[in-house]
């Protein structure tokens, strides 16, 4: 293996194999304009917030571990040959030298290491491996009692940063110190860009510093820094994402992320859109002192929108352009009092229904209708409390405001020694409902709720049984009919559960795709549960709905579910590969449902390992004697290569089949189809393509997406490898469900 002390080589990746230690490097690409490119890292890089002198994190003084000294924790030592020199206790390895001590590894060709002192001397390709980063030299001299050391023509690589110097010291416990070298994210023995500095300290985790700084782009000098600072956080400074659609034109949007101190830090957007015009938003995140009051996110967006009926500005202008103020606000909070109490705030403003859809898609498929409101809960030693507050601040929903919840659940409760159970919950609401803008209509009602069961589990032979009564009362101050206020409604219910289990195993030892089996168990849980409520004293009709506590009806039906399962014992525990779920509902004369059997459920999960898994639902409607809704998802992952398949079926509703599938072809090109299938219509209602090109520094993305009667898109994204975390809310992919986790999917 060949070293190198110029400070223009790079170390890219360390691999220790049967014994050797393998250094591999990048061979410079041919010429490209990075130049371009570059001082865009530059831009992401450095921001003028990041120029202010930050705070030194105090040096680390403990010099023990757990209750042990430092001085007295092993250090072991390996190499082709090692000496043991009594007269000096001292030890002196040669050869593939390798000292491991815990967290940390120093490997070189020679190492004189002294057991009075503790201080290792090594030369000859050295290399310091730790979780902090990866550090090469000439010569180093190190400390194991106190983790302190320096090395000589040094190289470094800490998280996405690369380095290099006359000397680097190890000065503290999560502090490197180096001087007179350079910090890049290029990783190329002559790097595209590079900052030098006389003093460049480098605190893994948590962020870079440095002084006097002269940026080079290539061999350039571009501009002189006083100072600057860089959060280790794997997020650049600014992201532009450029890019076409039917409904927006051209459009380019910008984020600038900020840090005002160490407790207040976010991101400014200003987003221009052809169509459209210009947007800006300002999203700020907080924490308090300690988290002593919690921490909590504001977030802000707002444009006075244009709709062009053209499709360029500079068209001419068939009709007005209509113009009218959109925006949102948005503010979280979230405080934990106590270990037993927490509170959540929630505010969220919008100018109209439309603008999640049209702006903050995901956001609005995770939540189309956000509500307004506060929540406390304490914990309680036998229950939990709750304090609720809810209101209507968008005019054009319908919302149940509680003004307020109050609420105590009590858990289920052994009483005394005997064998029964009893569990309660009551709450008092101050509720009103609101119909949309521009309708004044306004329902109300005090209520007040106890719910009250008293069960007795027990086991007769190998059947587990919980049979249970129920009873529950209800006060309105208010109801449908105005003549009819200050009632009490009354609801009786009663049952049993009744469950087994039945299991098997079978001495079986084998590989299956890809998956070490050792002994199968067959495990089969049969459940049966039985319900009667009638009718309460208060029929539902005569109610203002406002939840599920109003819609009591009458009920009696028995529930069926089986449930298989095949488990192995993978890695020293347990894992479900195969599981498969069946249940219905039967109803009885007295249900309000068609009597007989319910829908018919199903649902299949299979997953041997990360490389294979497959999960389906179904849904058969018994008293037609039709399949309501099916769906599947399989997932299956090569070397180099991925393929989803997804279907979708509900009756009446859509019929549809998704793939998406990528390759890598080659170290520097990838390649991505994703299409939707509608087997209805035999059309292809949605297709994107994007292609990745590595550039070294970035990765280029170019996207293509057309969606049937609403247009085409293109989107040109450069990311910066360094920060890979960062993520896009552009385009579509397959949606991955996870196994256990999934009810059955609507339309």
């Amino acid at each position: 293996m060949q070293g190198s002390s110029a400070p223009g080589y790079l170390f890219i990746m360390l691999r220790k194999n049967n014994g050797d230690v393998l250094i591999l490097s990048c061979k410079e690409l041919k010429r490209f304009p990075f130049r371009v490119l570059s001082f865009l890292i530059f831009l992401s890089i450095v921001s003028l917030p990041a120029l202010e002198a930050a705070e030194e994190p105090k040096q680390a003084t403990a010099e023990t571990e757990g209750d042990i000294p430092k001085a007295m924790q092993a250090v072991e030592i390996n190499g082709d040959e090692v000496e043991f020199l009594v007269e000096e206790n001292k030890m002196v390895a040669r050869g593939n030298v390798v000292i491991d001590r815990k967290g940390m590894k120093l490997y070189a060709d020679k190492v004189e290491f002294s057991k009075n002192t503790n201080v290792a001397v090594a030369e000859g390709h050295v290399i310091l491996v730790s979780d902090q980063g990866t550090i090469l030299g000439d010569k180093m001299v190190f400390n194991f009692e106190t983790m302190r050391g320096d090395i000589l023509s040094a190289l470094i690589k800490s998280d996405m940063f690369y380095g290099a110097g006359k000397s680097l010291s190890k000065v503290g416990e999560n502090q490197m110190q180096m001087h007179d070298g350079y910090i890049t994210t290029c990783d190329l023995d002559h790097p595209h860009y590079r900052m030098f500095a006389k003093e460049v300290n480098v605190f893994p985790k948590d962020k870079i510093t440095a002084s006097k700084i002269k940026f080079f782009l290539g061999d350039v000098p571009l501009i002189y820094l006083p100072k600057y600072s860089k959060k280790l956080d794997r997020k650049p400074r600014f992201t532009f994402i450029p890019g076409k659609s039917k409904e927006w034109g051209l459009f380019m949007l910008t984020q600038y992320r900020y840090e005002l101190n160490k407790y207040m830090r976010g991101v400014v957007h200003v987003d221009a859109r052809e169509r459209k015009d210009l947007a800006y938003g300002v999203d700020l995140n907080y924490d308090t002192p300690n988290k002593r009051f919690g921490a909590g996110l504001i977030r802000t967006y707002y444009m006075k929108e244009r709709n062009l009926a053209v499709k360029h500005f500079y068209s001419p202008r068939i009709r007005p352009t209509t113009e009218r103020q959109r925006f949102k606000v948005e503010w979280r909070h979230k405080w934990d009092i106590d270990p037993t109490t927490n509170t959540i705030l929630q505010f969220y403003r919008l100018s109209d229904d439309m603008i999640l859809k049209d702006y903050f898609e995901r956001e609005h498929d995770v939540d189309a209708e956000p509500r307004t409101f506060f929540l406390l809960t304490k914990n309680l030693p036998k229950g939990t409390f709750s304090f609720l507050t809810e209101g209507r601040v968008n005019r054009y929903t319908s919302t149940t405001e509680k003004l307020p919840e109050i609420r105590y659940d009590l858990s289920s409760q052994r009483i005394g020694s005997t064998q029964f159970y009893f569990k309660n919950a009551n709450s008092f609401a101050n509720l009103a409902t609101n119909n949309p803008a521009p309708s004044d209509e306004r329902r109300k009602t005090y209520r007040l709720d106890s719910d009250n069961e008293l069960s007795y589990p027990f086991k007769f032979s190998f059947i587990e049984l919980r049979p249970f009564v129920g009873g529950r009362q209800t006060f309105y101050s208010r109801t449908i009919d105005p003549t009819d206020n200050d009632v009490v409604r009354g609801a009786f219910r009663t049952g049993s559960d009744l469950s087994t289990k039945f299991f098997k195993i079978f001495d079986v030892k084998r590989k299956l795709w890809g998956m070490e089996i050792n002994r199968l168990r067959h495990l089969i849980t049969p459940t049966i549960a039985y319900k009667y409520a009638p009718d309460p004293t208060i029929l539902a009709s005569k109610l203002d709905q406002y939840d599920s506590v109003d819609a009591l009806t009458r009920s009696h039906k028995i529930t069926f579910s089986l449930e298989n399962k095949l488990q192995t014992k993978a890695k020293g525990s347990v894992r479900d590969f195969v599981r498969f779920l069946v249940g219905t509902d039967f109803a009885l004369k007295e249900d309000t449902a068609k009597g007989g059997l319910g829908d018919v459920t199903t649902k299949l999960e299979f997953g041997p390992n990360d490389k294979l898994s497959f999960s389906a639902d179904s849904a058969y409607d018994t008293q037609i004697g039709q399949l309501r809704s099916y769906n599947f998802d399989m997932y299956i992952n090569g070397e180099r290569w991925y393929f989803d398949l997804g279907k979708r079926y509900h009756v009446n509703v859509d019929d549809q089949i998704t793939t998406e599938w990528g390759i890598i072809l080659n170290p520097k090109w990838r390649f991505v189809v994703y299409q939707r299938y509608d087997t209805d219509s035999g059309v292809l209602k949605e297709q994107n393509y994007r292609i990745v090109r590595d550039l070294h520094e970035w990765d280029l993305e170019v996207s293509f997406n057309e969606t049937r009667n609403e247009g085409d898109e293109i989107l040109f994204i450069f990311r910066l490898k360094a920060f890979p975390e960062i993520q896009l809310d552009f385009g579509n992919s397959f949606n991955k469900r996870k196994a256990g986790s999934q009810t059955e999917s609507s339309p």
